[in-house]
């Protein structure tokens, strides 16, 4: 028992946890021995235990140099070197090529005093030295070598920020506010049943004549073009890219060029689906996605025939996007097509595990033939992807001409399915056959099982962290703000074996220290905000980390419906926070008021126990209670509730202001019910009217005024 303690703890699991309720959880000794297995531990023997703790004791001696230094700018420094102490010369030279190309040099003189540890690791007696620096280094990602004359070592120096960026840096010193947006769900008079990017650049002047100074989207990861089926934007196939379901294919210089495409969308049984499309409910994610293949084919066809061909400006511009792109993107590609294609053929085969075992290595001579075979539609995902990323840019712009001071404020998520692009292209960048979730709390009390990686964290340190930083930087290229779901995945996350039920899990500790600085590092370089979504069992290492990097709190109305949220309101709602009053997986304020969360919740067999639904109920007309009296308002019909609510959120010192564009419309359907998969149609719900008609009517531009009011 205690060894698989002494292992547990080496391999980064914790053995207990704080509960969101206040107390203390101890991880069954059962539970952590499967999770250890699922990292690939065999827990078979007591001396394969004993071997593999030594070997884990051990492996921090296994490099004379780590693969990175996180330094912060203008703080003396150590580099850790590791040595055979019968072979440690005193005597070193080294140099730093910073990241514009400038070499600095100097020397290095080994005394006692920087003898930091000494080991004795497989009978060789060992020396570790702190070398100190005292450098002001430039911001940015260097490279450091070290020579005594008999060896070079070098490695990855990466110089940060004490802080994230922040709106004052651009002098923008009031308080700002703006929808959130489920991009998809956007109706319009001319989307083929789901929102696009052509929807959200026309949204932008409207909102910004209101006042809004953002609009916050749902993740615009990159999904699986080939089973449209799978929409949720919180397990994407790749973090890196588009969902270019998105492409707004009729707003592209090709289909107005393209006579081919205007005539098939021209056509009556076209028109007849298109009209289907937009008339349902839900998004119909198939039907809208095969209009948009069909379209899609013609404007490539006549993209490689009247662009490619001749060598135009727009070929070698999308030429030289895919060659800047590089490996991950061709990967995405590759793995969009191949997957389709093996799908159609066999229904288990949508996770990249269950391809044929040459399948299932994207470097193997298999994939090369695969990739061969079908050039052309895996350069029709790129010239898509291109179209995507083209389109989001004029979003951008657009954004700025308005003056809005943020602009898109994006979402990233926590986690990449097991069945995407990413993990196939890097399968050593993820633990595999953990599934990332959360532990049972007030808003999933079963607790949640996402079916999301978890990121390898000696993975990420051996590759000096640059997964983590393509993801943030990929996700801030176009965004003023960027919200992390699921924050505390930086320090620590909630591992599940897989196919094990989400209270089977654990925490699993992430190096926080480090990649909070680059996150600040991103975050100056590209001007853009940072918001940590913080809710659900949140460690005070969490908070003290986002205090110090200034990574804005998320802030939740509906989930401090308690008194002494109003009598301390500047501390439930601090200037270094985002506020709002409901989230995309919260119920809608009416369904909130109405319990008709709690009704579905009942009705898909979500509540654990008869003790906890009616617990829950009880919390209900508690919050309802205290609301009622904290605002002054009687039974409220649904509008007065909203208004109330709104501006009672919009007056706090929170930086940021957030608003449901559902709450603004009184609809009373969930986005998304935390805990379910194909229990409810999640991330398909459409809002009720067209976007054009809903940023016209008077009562939600009142709102949005009295709101802006309150925020001045």
């Amino acid at each position: 028992m205690e060894q698989l303690k002494q292992l547990a703890s080496l391999a980064g699991l914790q053995d207990s946890y704080i509960h969101a309720n206040g107390h203390q959880e101890h991880i069954a000794p059962e539970t952590q021995e499967a999770i250890l297995q699922a990292m690939g531990f065999d827990l078979s023997d007591p001396q394969l235990i004993t071997a593999q703790i030594h070997k884990l004791q051990h492996s921090a001696w296994q490099q004379a140099i780590p693969p990175v230094t996180v330094a912060e700018q203008q703080q003396a420094f150590t580099v850790r070197l590791q040595l055979a102490a019968s072979a440690a010369n005193s005597h070193w030279q080294w140099q730093i090529t910073l990241e514009d190309g400038e070499v600095l040099s100097g020397e290095l003189l080994l005394q006692a005093k920087d003898i930091a540890e000494r080991a004795e690791i497989n009978d060789v007696a060992m020396l570790a030295f702190n070398l100190p620096f005292q450098l002001d280094l430039p911001l940015g990602y260097h490279q450091l070598t070290l020579k005594d004359g008999k060896q070079t070592l070098s490695q990855q120096l990466i110089v940060t920020p004490a802080r994230c960026f922040q709106l004052h840096d651009s002098a923008i010193l009031h308080k700002t506010m703006g929808p959130a947006v489920q991009l998809y769900a956007v109706r319009s008079a001319r989307n083929w049943g789901m929102g696009d990017f052509a929807d959200l650049k026309a949204m932008v002047a409207p909102l910004a004549a209101a006042g809004n100074d953002f609009i916050g989207l749902n993740p615009l990861h990159a999904l699986y073009p080939m089973l449209p089926q799978d929409c949720s934007p919180y397990s994407p196939s790749s973090r890196l890219w588009l969902n270019t379901l998105y492409v707004a294919l009729d707003e592209t210089s090709d289909y107005h060029a393209c006579t081919a495409a205007q005539q098939l969308v021209a056509s009556a049984d076209f028109q007849q689906q298109l009209a289907a499309c937009r008339a349902t409910a839900n998004v119909d994610y198939p039907a809208v996605a095969a209009l948009k293949q069909q379209v899609a084919t013609l404007l490539f066809q006549h993209f490689q025939q009247h662009e490619l061909a001749q060598q135009s400006e727009r070929a070698k511009a999308f030429q030289v996007f895919v060659a800047e792109a590089g490996v991950s993107l061709y990967q995405w590609a590759v793995f969009s097509v191949l997957q389709g294609q093996l799908f159609w053929q066999d229904l288990q085969t949508a996770a990249w595990q269950q391809f044929p075992p040459e399948l299932q290595n994207p470097h193997s001579p298999a994939v090369a033939a695969i990739a061969k075979q079908h050039a052309s539609a895996i350069e029709q995902q790129l010239y898509l992807q291109w179209l995507a990323q083209l389109q989001l840019a004029e979003v951008k712009a657009e954004c700025r001409k308005q003056g809005m001071a943020i602009g898109l404020y994006c979402d990233v998520a926590v986690g990449t399915s097991r069945s995407s692009a990413e993990s196939w292209g890097a399968p050593d960048d993820f633990l595999l056959d953990l599934s990332v979730g959360a532990p049972p709390d007030i808003m999933a009390p079963k607790g949640q099982n996402w079916g999301l990686l978890a990121y390898n964290p000696v993975t990420l340190q051996q590759k000096a962290f640059q997964p983590f930083i393509e993801l943030i930087r990929a996700n801030m290229r176009y965004a003023g703000a960027l919200r992390l779901d699921h924050v505390m995945a930086l320090l620590r996350l909630w591992c599940c074996p897989l196919g094990a039920d989400a209270t089977a899990g654990c925490y699993l500790r992430m190096p926080a220290q480090e990649l909070f600085a680059i996150l600040a590092l991103e975050s100056q370089r590209n001007h853009c905000v940072v918001i940590g979504e913080d809710l659900g069992t949140v460690p005070a290492e969490i908070s003290e980390l986002m205090q110090h990097y200034q990574v804005l709190s998320y802030r939740v109305f509906m989930l401090e419906q308690k008194a002494g949220s109003y009598q301390h309101r500047d501390l439930t709602y601090p200037p270094q926070a985002l506020a709002t009053v409901t989230t995309h997986d919260m119920p809608t304020l009416v369904g909130f008021w109405q319990e008709l969360d709690l009704a579905l919740r009942h009705q898909l067999d979500l509540f654990p126990s008869p003790a906890v639904a009616d617990s829950l109920h009880q919390l209900r007309e508690s919050e309802k209670q205290i609301l009622q009296q904290q605002l002054g308002i009687a039974q409220p019909d649904a509008a007065t509730l909203v208004r109330a609510c709104h501006l009672y959120t919009a007056a706090t010192p929170a930086r940021l202001f957030a608003y449901q564009l559902e709450d603004l419309v009184l609809l009373e359907t969930p986005v998304n019910i935390p805990g379910t998969s194909t229990e409810y149609a999640n991330w398909q719900r459409k809002l009720p009217q067209n976007i054009e008609t809903i940023l016209s009517d008077n009562k939600v531009l009142q709102l949005m005024q009295e709101i802006k009011q309150a925020r001045s």
